[in-house]
């Protein structure tokens, strides 16, 4: 069980499962390449233009920038053998 005391590193925490949910949403076939579907799928309540301007927001952060990196590069691997 993880206990977390800090508000600041539980936010973080939460902000990098938010992350990485983004990302698998993003790579699956129902929302490849759509960073709105792939928000939305995360935050269904979103309006659009919010869901818009919060995807290429995140899309634009280097953390996700990098993990979004990592993944591709785990599926081309898989691809090829």
């Amino acid at each position: 069980m993880l206990i977390v005391s800090s508000p600041y590193i539980a936010s973080t925490f939460r902000g990098m499962v938010q992350e990485h949910s983004f990302i698998c949403y993003y790579l699956s076939e129902e929302c490849y390449g759509n960073g709105t579907r792939a928000y939305l799928k995360l935050h269904p309540t979103a309006k659009y233009q919010s869901a818009k301007a919060s995807a290429s927001r995140l899309l634009k952060k280097p953390s996700v920038q990098q993990m979004l990196k990592r993944k591709l590069e785990k599926m081309e691997g898989v691809r090829k053998s």
